[in-house]
């Protein structure tokens, strides 16, 4: 009998924190999700290693930061170093096979096109059956799903149609959904993991199943039903709503939204409405999934593991769209829970965890080496299990562009301090213990002067000890000088556990 444990990874995209209920007081209801919080460990302060789809699910399959893997931005737009994740026995599907898993995938994939030609070169096809996995094998991004020719034979043969009425509200985001919940990608991508799951439980070996959904990235799309929840529910102004973006020149300027200057509060409203009627139709998907895992008799024996690539601003710090360009909370902290059925639930652990922390976790769980010097990642295994361990003092995120527009910024958080450096315009700080929504940029505030250099230093030190390429920009852009990677200054040092 097999004792490993099979392993599922829920994964959804751009989800913030405020839809989900087990984060704190929301409208959003996430029940499925909280289950899972209840019965497993739950991580406070979890931090994206970068607010972009392609770079963070490049990072899952591979354990290290984007400049350590390449994929930079989002494949094939101007800024991709890789377009094509390359292959190899490193990636987390060839390490789960080399030791007996079955790996399945489902749902978005984002981290190839399939071999198309880009800057007169052809990459090695990435697809999810080039990789190591079986089941779906959607090209690209995708757009929520909808064009895809298996999601449209799946409407075809049920005599469905895709068709969504939009919001009442001009300037709102979203719409809702006319068919019934099983005409909608969400139930259509759980079906195809509980197939996957039937279809691997009599093997008799584990397996691994990474379930991507599309949303609640935008379109916001839900069936009446969901939406009929937060139809009626007011939803207060962020706190950080008056904050005066367009006054204030650093990158976020590029994510506040077009018409802001046009918007009213019930616009952005109104989108969170839809928002959290699409989450909430996602965690009931979510919650098929986890209860045939119960009805099958797998779930004594079946490691679960949630989170997300990054979250979503939806009109926070004054009107800003989407995700990238900012450090702020809202794109940054992310969801992670992680439930092993060997342990007792309900924990909650304020440690620094990150996505990146997924490709050890899972390798870990399941018995596969790899080489802890080599990755930036740490399992989490030992935290689930309640132990007290020598753990990271910093949390990083990376952020490379976006949208065919290419940048370099990097997110450093220590204690209550958020650092963020920006190439070519001017570094930022925030005091989250006196200024929790990022209202307040310190960085030229006397009174942080030493606090802001030892910052400084901190971003310096994770650079030399992960080589990364931003180091002589990064110098110059900091201390007036470039520091070249290969005579790191001793002095600049800082003794940082990541």
């Amino acid at each position: 009998m097999n004792t490993r444990p099979n392993i599922l990874l829920l994964f959804t995209d751009q989800h913030r924190l405020s839809a989900l209920g087990c984060y704190g007081p929301t409208p959003c209801k996430t029940p499925a999700i909280d289950r899972l919080a209840a019965a497993g460990t739950r991580f406070e302060t979890a931090y994206t290693c970068c607010p972009v789809c392609t770079p963070t699910r490049a990072s899952v399959m591979t354990g290290v930061h984007i400049h350590g893997h390449g994929m930079y931005t989002n494949a094939y737009n101007a800024g991709a170093n890789v377009s094509e994740l390359p292959d190899g026995p490193h990636l987390l599907s060839r390490k789960l096979r080399q030791v007996g898993y079955r790996c399945g995938y489902t749902g978005k994939w984002h981290l190839g096109d399939g071999g198309r030609v880009a800057h007169f070169a052809r990459q090695d096809a990435a697809l999810p059956n080039t990789r190591g996995f079986e089941g779906q094998n959607f090209p690209g991004h995708g757009g929520g799903g909808f064009g895809y020719p298996e999601y449209k034979g799946y409407l075809k043969a049920n005599g469905w149609a895709h068709e969504a009425k939009e919001p009442d509200r001009a300037n709102a985001s979203g719409g809702i959904l006319q068919g019934p919940v099983e005409s909608t990608v969400p139930y259509f991508l759980a079906s195809h993991t509980i197939d996957l799951i039937d279809r691997f439980a009599g093997d008799g070996e584990p397996f691994f199943i990474w379930h991507n959904n599309w949303g609640p990235h935008g379109p916001y799309f839900a069936t009446q039903e969901y939406y009929d929840l937060y139809r009626d529910v007011e939803i207060p102004p962020w706190p950080n709503y008056q904050w005066p973006s367009e006054e204030i020149n650093r990158p976020h300027r590029m994510k506040v939204h077009e018409d802001q200057s046009e918007m009213e509060w019930e616009d952005w409203a109104e989108s969170l409405r839809h928002y959290y009627a699409f989450t909430t139709m996602i965690d009931d998907q979510l919650k098929r999934i986890l209860d045939h895992l119960e009805a099958k008799g797998l779930a004594d024996n079946t490691l679960i593991i949630f989170t997300s690539d990054h979250g979503e601003t939806l009109g926070s710090h004054g009107g800003l769209t989407d995700k990238g360009w900012h450090h702020f909370e809202e794109t940054h902290r992310i969801g992670m829970i992680v439930k092993d059925p060997r342990q007792a639930g309900g924990q909650v652990r304020d440690e620094w965890a990150s996505n990146l922390d997924v490709y050890p976790t899972i390798l870990d769980a399941a018995g596969a080496d790899f080489d802890s010097a080599e990755i930036h990642g740490r399992s989490l295994m030992p935290l689930v299990a309640g132990e007290s361990i020598d753990w990271r003092d910093t949390a990083i995120t990376e952020f490379g562009g976006v949208n065919s527009v290419a940048t370099s910024m990097v997110t450093l958080r220590h204690g209550d301090l958020k650092y963020g450096w920006n190439a070519g315009n001017l570094d930022e700080l925030y005091d989250l213990a006196q200024d929790p929504h990022e209202m307040t940029d310190r960085s030229e505030d006397p009174a942080y002067a030493d606090r802001l250099l030892a910052m400084r230093r901190r971003m310096y030190t994770f650079m030399v000890k992960t080589r990364c390429p931003y180091l002589g920009v990064y110098t110059r852009d900091a201390f007036k000088t470039t520091i070249r990677r290969a005579k790191p200054r001793e002095d600049m040092l800082l003794p940082i556990k990541l």
